[in-house]
């Protein structure tokens, strides 16, 4: 049953994490991809290689096998991380398996959870991380996270219950299923030396930003650049979008319990609207790629660019090439006055530990050593990680992340989780399609929701 179970509920499954750090995909394949995960995890189990009778050893040491959705580089303090845990547990061998850019170790990890052989850690992105909790694959962690001292004030705000199942977010009393790992708030990136030449002052509201924009447009610089092209456009309206309606709301749209023409949802699209028709989202934007954004900040043609904090490596890759480019975040930006939360966030993914595991106990000593406190500050001061540890972000390298750990980080929520992208594939592919024909003049606020809520209709009449 469990078999079946997983396989079918990928082609139901919303859509992956498209603006998850490190993560893009596109919202106009998610179908096709789906169907053909779940039919390769099928086949795949069909031929995959029986559950073991005992843990897997090398020598007398107890062997952890962990298998990462990134590639190597981007642990980069981990490979001495892991041979420290080693050298305390000489009882335990670990074996990473990253996966190379451009590949997804999921349909692999499917085939073996369904044949009982899977990995003892691995890294998942919620949307199938839901489907594995459905499906009774993982091992509840609620109680490790105080045993390990993951406890309030340790960890940062709403990072625990990203790893509850998509439903019971909210609920702060929830069961944990794993462990999250890098925090990504959405933010906007500005060119201080634009700034400085033009005598400008960080905007603080829409107001200030409107007017901010309009000074830059002026100097002949386009005012704020998004991906319009790509499927993190929606990064731009899941700033907005936290303000107004929150985590709940969300929820109930996917349940059929609210609707996204709901006026909380449509005042946030409305904000969108002023900001294309303000012009301070410059209409070339409707080609840009993330690549195409930050090139432009880079070279001084955009003053602002909103995006997730990940996006601070291409930055500063950028500055290194171009000494005289400088740049830093956003505090923050109020679209209205008074907001649910003031900012979204999302992570990288979440960390598991499947039923099926034969060294769960050495899994979990792993697991919450990888991403506690100690490996946690090396993530940060050399991974250029914002991580899950309240502490260890103090030894971020960046400037700019900074910003955010002194003044965003602190009101993180539940409330911030960026889910807007967590809508099923077809309804945030329509929300983007909407989005480029307000960009392009051709549509408006409510048509927009309109259309996405028609699909988010048909999806729930065929589950």
């Amino acid at each position: 049953m469990k078999k079946r179970l997983l396989c079918t509920a990928v082609a139901a499954a919303m859509a992956i994490s498209l603006i998850a750090c490190g993560q893009s995909s596109s919202s106009d394949q998610t179908s096709q991809a789906q169907a053909e995960t779940a039919a390769a995890a099928e086949t795949a189990a069909e031929s995959a290689a029986p559950e073991s009778e005992a843990p897997a050893e090398s020598g007398e040491k107890k062997v952890v096998r962990v298998v990462t959705g990134w590639n190597e580089a981007s642990f980069p303090n981990w490979p001495a991380a892991i041979e420290k845990f080693e050298q305390e547990h000489p009882d335990i061998d670990v074996q990473i398996e990253y996966t190379p850019s451009g590949e997804d170790a999921t349909t692999k990890i499917k085939a073996e959870l369904i044949a009982g052989n899977a990995p003892d850690i691995f890294q998942t992105w919620k949307v199938f991380f839901n489907d594995f909790v459905d499906a009774g694959y993982l091992t509840d962690l609620t109680d490790s996270y105080e045993a390990y001292g993951f406890t309030d004030g340790v960890l940062m705000n709403g990072s625990k219950n990203w790893c509850a199942p998509l439903m019971d977010a909210a609920n702060e009393d929830a069961h944990v299923y794993g462990v999250s790992d890098f925090i990504c708030p959405s933010v906007m990136f500005y060119n201080t030396d634009i700034f400085d030449e033009l005598g400008l002052e960080e905007p603080t509201n829409l107001q200030e930003l409107i007017d901010v924009s309009k000074k830059l447009k002026e100097a002949g610089i386009k005012p704020l650049v998004v991906p319009g092209a790509a499927d993190n456009f929606l990064d731009i309206l899941a700033k907005i979008q936290v303000q107004f309606t929150g985590l709940q709301y969300l929820l109930d749209v996917n349940q059929g319990k609210a609707k996204l023409t709901d006026d909380c949802m449509l005042q946030a699209m409305n904000v969108l609207d002023t900001l294309i028709k303000e012009e301070v989202i410059d209409p070339s934007c409707i080609s840009y790629t993330e690549d195409d954004c930050v090139a432009a900040l880079a070279n001084g043609t955009a003053a602002m660019f909103s995006m997730h904090s990940q996006y601070d490596n291409q930055l500063r890759a950028a500055q290194k090439s171009n000494p005289d480019f400088h740049y830093s975040i956003l505090k923050g930006i109020d679209f209205t006055e008074n907001p649910v939360t003031r900012f979204s966030c999302t992570f990288g993914g979440c960390w598991v530990i499947p039923e099926q595991s034969k060294v769960k106990e050495e899994a979990k000593e792993l697991l919450f050593y990888l991403f506690g406190e100690e490996v946690s500050e090396t993530s940060a001061s050399e991974g250029g990680r914002i991580t899950g540890m309240v502490e260890a972000n103090k030894n971020l390298g960046s400037e700019a992340l900074q910003v955010v750990v002194e003044n965003q980080l602190p009101y993180l929520s539940t409330d911030s989780y960026y889910l807007i992208d967590m809508l099923p594939g077809s309804v945030y592919t329509a929300l983007r399609s909407g989005m480029q024909e307000m960009l392009q003049g051709t549509g408006d606020a409510m048509s927009t929701l309109e259309a996405a809520q028609t699909v988010m209709d048909q999806v729930i009449a065929d589950r």
